[in-house]
C-alpha cells in the first residue's frame, strides 16, 4: 500500500507541477507580449523624438534667419531715418511731422531715375562693390551694359561725391566708400 500512496502522491505532484509550469509559461508568454508592446512603444517614441529634433532644428534655423532679417531691417530703418532727416532739412519740414516711408522712397526714386538719370551711376557703383578693388572704365562699361559716355559721366559724378576715385589718365576707378557689405 505504501507504494500506492507514493504513486498517488507522485501523480498529484506531477499534476501540480504541470499546472505550475503551465501558469509560469502563460505568465512568461504574457510578459513576452508586454515586452514586445513596450518595444513598439519605444520605437514610436524614438520616431517622435527624431521628428521633434527635426522640428527643433527647423525652429533654430528660423530663429537664425529671423535674427538676420531683424538686423537687416534695423539697418534699413536706420538708412530710411537718415533719408527722412535729409528730406526734412531740404524742404524745411518740422521735426514733429512724420513723412510716410513709401512717399519718401517714391520721391527719392523719382529724383534718381527721372531727374538725375542715376541708372548708370547705380550700376557702376554696384559693379565697383564687387570682388575687384579697381576696374578700368572699359570693364565697367562692359559689365554695366550702358554707353561709354554715360558711364564716364557717372564715374565723374561718383568721384565728385567722394564715393570712388577715378583716375582719368589711367582710365580706372576704385571704390573709396563702401555703402554696403
Amino acid at each position: 500500500m505504501a507504494s500506492r500512496d507514493y504513486t498517488a502522491e507522485a501523480s498529484t505532484l506531477a499534476s501540480n507541477l504541470k499546472s505550475i509550469i503551465k501558469d509560469i509559461l502563460a505568465d512568461l508568454q504574457a510578459r513576452d507580449e508586454t515586452i514586445e508592446q513596450l518595444k513598439a512603444k519605444i520605437g514610436e517614441h524614438k520616431t517622435t523624438i527624431s521628428e521633434l529634433k527635426g522640428e527643433t532644428s527647423t525652429i533654430d534655423e528660423l530663429r537664425s534667419q529671423n535674427k538676420t532679417l531683424q538686423t537687416e531691417l534695423d539697418a534699413i530703418r536706420e538708412q530710411l531715418e537718415k533719408m527722412s532727416e535729409t528730406y526734412r532739412e531740404l524742404v524745411s519740414v518740422d521735426e514733429g511731422i512724420e513723412i510716410p516711408v513709401q512717399e519718401l522712397l517714391a520721391l527719392y526714386l523719382s529724383l534718381l531715375e527721372d531727374v538725375f538719370s542715376a541708372q548708370p551711376h547705380a550700376k557702376a557703383l554696384f559693379i565697383l562693390h564687387g570682388q575687384k578693388a579697381e576696374m578700368s572704365r572699359n570693364e565697367i562699361v562692359k559689365a554695366a551694359g550702358h554707353e561709354a559716355a554715360a558711364i564716364r559721366k557717372a564715374l565723374g559724378d561718383l568721384a565728385r561725391a567722394g564715393l570712388i576715385e577715378y583716375d582719368v589718365e589711367r582710365d580706372t576707378a576704385r571704390l573709396v566708400k563702401r555703402i554696403y557689405r
